[in-house]
């Protein structure tokens, strides 16, 4: 539904104008858990647009637990013969007989809500759905496995510099907000634990924030929200000081810093995904957010909406810089696009 955006479709472009060897992808099957998501939604119309435009031949797999989900996020694709739907729980194991050369494991929930009334559902994707993707990994040799992970493995941590991949912090593994990034760090030892033992080839993506216009309406994150509100013409309420850093990353640029790593990246290693010039506090992501698009920021501290420990959350892109990965996208003209997004397609 999302082609339907003029704004939408030059940011799959040029996502794909960024990749430096999509040449590798040519004429491979590709299986995608959380297809529906931001960036699971997001990489399928990027894999659809290089067969569309450059005849690559890709055969995707969207995996999802809702058909009627799947049909309505790519009711642009529904004739396409190179889209399957794969319709299931990702907990479960994966029984199609298709041997996949590239597996993306997006398929989880990020947003503090289901930290909070879901924490079993949060960490089961991580736990049981990398097991069980690993394990359909194992039947091809050749197949690569892409572990979407979060820079919240990180924990707290007490230096003030960006955080690189061999830095880990403290998580309070007995806290329910801990299901997250626990599981996620579990993933994480499995992917390396697959590839010891059976020669798995993994590779893990640790994505910074993550925003854009097809945010699914469930995501109740400050960002979400705020977008959300901008795109309605209504102002930005804040409800603590906001004063957490953070590095942010608009979608384009994450599915490109994830392409980046499947194809460039070196097999068991972890990669920050961020954009080094999307580095601001909460607060400023609001008022940035109500400056472009056209209201106010309120704040409004009788309540304290820091649901995270993590104060700080700047990620080091030292390493995937050296892949060749360039973000593209200022703050600004990310959010300006997001609700251009939202506008276009009459969510807003």
């Amino acid at each position: 539904m999302y082609n339907s955006s003029t704004t939408y479709k030059n940011d799959i472009l040029n996502t794909i104008n960024g990749i430096h060897n999509p040449t590798k992808l040519f004429g491979k099957r590709i299986l995608i858990t959380g297809a529906t998501g931001l960036l699971g939604g997001f990489l399928v119309d990027v894999l659809l647009m290089l067969n569309r435009y450059q005849g690559y031949n890709i055969s995707v797999w969207a995996l999802g637990r809702s058909r009627e989900r799947l049909e309505s996020r790519f009711i642009s694709h529904l004739s396409d013969d190179n889209l399957n739907f794969l319709i299931q729980d990702v907990t479960e194991p994966i029984e199609v007989d298709e041997e996949f050369d590239y597996i993306f494991h997006f398929a989880g929930d990020g947003y503090p809500e289901a930290f909070a009334i879901r924490p079993v559902e949060t960490m089961t994707p991580a736990l049981f759905g990398t097991y069980h993707l690993l394990r359909k990994a194992r039947k091809n040799k050749e197949c690569v496995f892409l572990m979407v992970s979060t820079g919240e493995i990180y924990g707290v941590v007490s230096s003030s510099k960006p955080i690189k991949e061999e830095e880990y912090g403290y998580v309070d593994i007995g806290k329910t907000r801990s299901c997250y990034p626990s599981s996620k760090r579990a993933a994480e030892t499995m992917c390396a634990a697959f590839g010891e033992e059976y020669g798995c080839n993994t590779i893990i993506a640790r994505l910074s924030h993550v925003y854009g216009g097809c945010t699914s309406n469930k995501d109740n994150r400050a960002t979400a929200q705020f977008l959300e509100c901008a795109a309605k013409g209504e102002d930005i309420i804040l409800h603590s000081a906001g004063l957490q850093l953070r590095s942010y990353t608009y979608v384009a640029d994450a599915v490109l810093g994830i392409l980046v790593t499947v194809l460039s990246g070196k097999n068991g290693e972890a990669y920050n995904v961020a954009n080094p010039k999307s580095r601001v506090t909460i607060s400023e992501f609001a008022r940035v957010t109500a400056e472009v698009g056209g209201v106010d920021c309120i704040f409004d501290c009788e309540l304290d909406g820091n649901s995270t420990p993590i104060s700080y959350a700047v990620l080091d892109t030292e390493k995937i810089e050296k892949l060749g990965y360039v973000a593209r996208y200022s703050i600004e003209a990310g959010i300006r696009n997001s609700l251009l997004i939202q506008r276009e397609v009459g969510n807003g």
